[in-house]
């Protein structure tokens, strides 16, 4: 008896160091990856020449089909996987990630950007949204991952200096380059619908940023009105079974900057 349950505590052992092991390489394997994904995106003007598709050939992404002329830093990226709809980046912090689209939301939550298997997966924009960054809210989600990658540092603007000195998302499309301000972050279960796409009208929108601004953790001075576009982060977070932390900014105009841009 003794025998068999020390070999039952031997395999549990084992196994937990697999399981270990296993996290730690599929983390430095991702690691690894946005690391040359990000040397290419970052790489000088002359390296990132792209020639959009010809009429006859495939698009890489349903988006292109509106003939919008694509950025040409995305091309490399386009070239590895067509997925791709945009860079999201917040200074400060460990965020500075391309993001991907699927047909749904479930597919790049445990894929890397190359569409391999991965614990971190992907950061990735709700597959409701126009990837050329139309809509009204725009959502993009991401792992809280233990080794503080993909979005694991949205978590921090629990913080009132994040708050205020951290307040510029980057967040460019393969047609637009953004620039958006926070104004709302907060702990919240996925019963609160914060990742709304469309609404029925200016009031319903404006209800909308309403209820998102009034849940924030601080109070922010950034005025949102229907009139504004917004983009949405949100990841998991551990405050409680189905908690969601989530971080919303409004897109500034072009060369726009907030009071707080990302000050150390």
């Amino acid at each position: 008896m003794r025998e068999a349950l020390a070999a039952v505590a031997a395999l549990a052992f084992l196994f937990s160091v697999w399981k270990i092991g296993a996290y730690a390489f599929d983390g430095y394997a991702s690691k690894k990856t946005y690391g040359e994904i990000r040397s290419v995106y970052y790489g000088p003007p002359e390296e990132l020449a792209y020639a959009p598709p010809a009429p006859n050939d495939p698009v890489p992404h349903p988006a292109s089909a509106e003939q919008r002329a694509v950025n040409p830093k995305f091309g490399p990226l386009l070239e590895r996987n067509g997925d791709v709809v945009g860079w999201v980046r917040i200074a400060g912090t460990r965020i500075d990630y391309p993001v991907a689209q699927a047909e749904d939301n479930e597919y790049y939550l445990h894929r890397g950007v190359d569409g391999e298997r991965s614990a971190a997966g992907s950061i990735f924009m709700d597959y409701r949204n126009d990837a050329g960054g139309t809509n009204r809210n725009t959502v993009l989600y991401g792992h809280d991952m233990k080794n503080k990658t993909m979005f694991a540092d949205l978590v921090e603007y629990e913080s009132r200096w994040n708050f205020e000195n951290r307040t510029i998302v980057e967040f460019d499309t393969l047609y637009a380059e953004g620039k958006w301000e926070i104004f709302s972050a907060y702990t919240t279960s996925s019963s609160f619908d914060y990742i709304r796409t469309e609404f029925d009208s200016d009031e319903d929108f404006g209800q909308f940023l309403d209820a998102v601004k009034g849940k924030s953790l601080h109070a922010s001075d950034v005025e949102v009105s229907a009139e504004d576009t917004i983009l949405t982060l949100s990841t998991c977070s551990s405050a409680f079974a189905d908690a969601r932390f989530v971080v919303h900014a409004k897109l500034l105009p072009q060369g726009g900057e907030g009071e707080g841009d990302n000050r150390e």
